[in-house]
């Protein structure tokens, strides 16, 4: 499943050795971006920076107002896309069991990166890195999208989304735990913020709480420890070839799960009708259209003036979830959301402005 805070949310390198994490990433946009929508170097091709490697050098234009602005509007569209894809997989769990939505789903990103690497790389230059650090990465993947796509069954669009986006914010907590980074007050203040705002939401004790509530945040936890380990994979990995081992790994983990999941399959592919397989195609070209768009705005815009502009999503899911699902978030559910998108947008901006972050060893 997309996330915006996948990408918007990564937390800048540590270090001078960490460096080549923001290039790589800036490569897989220009890369991306030149070849989905033919705007780029008429020799763009892939580039995943190595240490020491400088990526590939941005026109002088691309730190002008137009560029940014042009990332901005991108940034929009990408909140809007995965938006919709979200509301897709709402729909498509209500009527199939949602591990078999995610695998179909997984299945077809595995496709679409063999296709990737097949046209544009060659086999020999993959990188994998630390298998270990691999299989960390993947299970932890795995663990945030089983439960995010079982919490959209039941929790609303709106309020999943809010809950999402507290992945930036437990990245600040974890780069402290475990990587030993530097927080400034600031920070936890936003840390705070995203807390209050989060129990505000999920609203434990109270007559209205649900415990799937809590789904989400389980999900936006293992993704924030997700994206700290493929901080550290990265290092000696590219990320097409670590996405591509996440999928795969997905595609097997959970197609192991449905050979023994209570269903009969039969009752339930005779009542998948043609309006549902044309949902999930829908979904996959709106999800990868959500990548194209997020790509390019990474490209045309630094990521500190992108990631605010992701929690548009939240205002997005409310009104997709009025219109398709009849619901609008209660006044205590709006004021957990404004503080989540604060602490966000405040962590976004704090990891942008200062260019080399200190660590503690």
């Amino acid at each position: 499943m997309n996330k915006p805070g996948e990408s918007f949310a990564l937390r800048r390198p540590t270090g001078s050795k960490d460096g080549h994490i923001h290039d790589a990433t800036r490569g897989l946009a220009r890369f991306t971006f030149c070849s989905a929508l033919n705007h780029g170097p008429k020799n763009a091709s892939w580039h995943s920076a190595r240490p020491g490697e400088q990526p590939p050098a941005l026109s002088e234009g691309a730190t002008g107002s137009n560029p940014t602005r042009q990332g901005i509007a991108f940034a929009v569209l990408t909140a809007c896309l995965f938006s919709g894809s979200d509301a897709l997989i709402k729909q498509l769990v209500l009527t199939a069991p949602f591990l078999f939505v995610m695998w179909l789903r997984y299945v077809f990103q595995s496709g679409l990166l063999v296709a990737w690497i097949v046209a544009r790389r060659n086999g020999a230059a993959l990188r994998v890195g630390s298998w270990r650090l691999q299989a960390l990465r993947c299970t932890l993947l795995a663990i945030s999208s089983s439960s995010g796509y079982l919490a959209l069954r039941h929790v609303p669009l709106a309020e999943y989304t809010a809950l999402m986006m507290m992945a930036p914010v437990v990245s600040v907590v974890l780069g402290r735990l475990v990587l030993k980074e530097r927080v400034v007050p600031l920070q936890w203040l936003c840390v705070a913020l995203g807390l209050v705002g989060m129990l505000a939401v999920v609203r434990p004790g109270l007559a209205s709480w649900s415990a799937h509530a809590w789904l989400p945040v389980f999900s936006a936890c293992c993704y924030a420890g997700f994206q700290m380990t493929s901080r550290k994979v990265m290092l000696a990995s590219d990320i097409v070839t670590s996405s591509l081992l996440s999928a795969l790994f997905i595609v097997v983990a959970v197609g192991l799960a449905l050979l023994i999941w209570p269903e009969d399959w039969g009752q339930m592919f005779a009542g998948l009708e043609g309006g549902w397989w044309l949902q999930f195609v829908m979904m996959c070209l709106i999800a990868t259209g959500g990548q194209v768009s997020l790509a390019a705005a990474l490209q045309k815009s630094s990521l500190s003036v992108a990631a605010p502009f992701a929690y548009l999503q939240i205002l997005f899911a409310a009104l997709i979830g009025l219109l398709f699902f009849g619901h609008w978030p209660d006044a205590l559910a709006l004021v957990g959301t404004l503080l989540i998108v604060v602490a966000g947008v405040g962590s976004a901006w704090l990891n942008g402005r200062a260019p080399v972050p200190q660590t503690q060893r």
